[in-house]
């Protein structure tokens, strides 16, 4: 007689984390995953080589510091205890990149930086947003705007016309076409755009657009420097991919004065203990006149591979605001 062991009934829990396993496994198991992997690994490998063309040095990125970005529109603070002190899991290497340029021997760096942004359930759909991510950030002691702006225009082109070398196949089953290789980038100021779009004049700039384009002059953080001449105004920049694609790079000449920060961390709302040992370094007048900027690596491979949403390019989930399983 053949016996039959017949298994327990699954709970409501069950179910549900079966299912949850099942997306994720659906997600890493995508057909199209390898290809956009190989476009994404160009990306980083193109990166390197223009980095190394240029004689920047590469540092290796932190994950755990007593002080990372604050960006004060409503990211929730990744923190742990240890040692008998608050870490915060880094946000971007902004401080970081300009203490490092304290080293007279360092004059422009680059660093392959994780990224953990805990953004706010607004940003789940947006298609844009992820909790983490790599970013490239660069910085340039005694560089300006312009300096950061062309070298940015050059490194794209760089990457897009080995991606159409490299991965032409890869592109054409994931977009449809090679990439265009962008000339100049036109610029555009954030009040400009503003009066003539209103308050979603960022999108829908980028989704008329069909080319990159820059966007200046963004009232941000406290590290973002004013322009002397004209306050109120900001020394700093973003790349905007076209298509509907959003914000793809965020940079700035930074600030060094130590009475401007201060006024800036005021105006901000940013509190001066959490960065004591960064002001200290700034009122020796340590801190080096510099610009930099950093790319989201996983927002250029949706860009470049016409990806629905951000999350595309990922093994695993990270989507705002989700429960990722693995």
């Amino acid at each position: 007689m053949e016996t039959i062991i017949s298994s327990p009934k699954e709970s409501s829990g069950q179910k549900k984390e079966t299912g949850a396993v099942q997306k994720a496994l659906s997600h890493a198991g995508r057909k199209e995953l390898a290809d956009i992997l190989r476009v994404q690994q160009c990306i980083i490998r193109a990166t390197h080589e223009f980095m190394f063309r240029k004689n920047l040095v590469q540092v290796m990125p932190l994950l755990l510091s007593p002080i990372t970005d604050p960006l004060n529109h409503g990211v929730i603070d990744a923190a742990v205890a240890y040692a008998g002190q608050r870490w915060s899991l880094t946000k971007s290497m902004i401080f970081h990149k300009q203490l490092a340029l304290t080293n007279p021997m360092l004059e422009a760096i680059y660093i392959v930086s994780p990224n953990v942004r805990l953004e706010l359930d607004d940003r789940r759909e947006t298609g844009r947003h992820l909790f983490e991510f790599t970013q490239v950030d660069f910085e340039f002691r005694d560089k300006d705007m312009d300096f950061v702006m062309e070298f940015m225009e050059e490194l794209v082109r760089f990457i897009f016309v080995r991606l159409n070398v490299e991965m032409s196949e890869e592109l054409q089953k994931l977009r449809g076409s090679v990439l265009p290789v962008p000339g100049k980038f036109r610029r555009y100021r954030t009040e400009t755009l503003e009066e003539l779009y209103g308050d979603q004049y960022e999108m829908k700039k980028s989704k008329e657009s069909i080319e990159p384009f820059w966007l200046i002059n963004h009232a941000r953080e406290f590290y973002d420097r004013e322009e002397p001449l004209v306050p109120g105004t900001y020394r700093n920049y973003d790349i905007i991919w076209p298509d509907g694609f959003g914000e793809g790079l965020s940079g700035a000449e930074r600030e060094y004065d130590y009475e401007q920060i201060l006024k800036r961390m005021k105006e901000t709302g940013t509190d001066e203990k959490v960065f004591a040992h960064y002001l200290e370094v700034v009122k020796a007048g340590l801190l080096p006149r510099s610009a930099g900027a950093g790319f989201g690596v996983e927002r250029m491979t949706r860009y470049v591979c016409g990806l629905k949403d951000v999350d595309d390019a990922t093994v695993f989930s990270r989507k705002p605001w989700t429960a990722p399983v693995f």
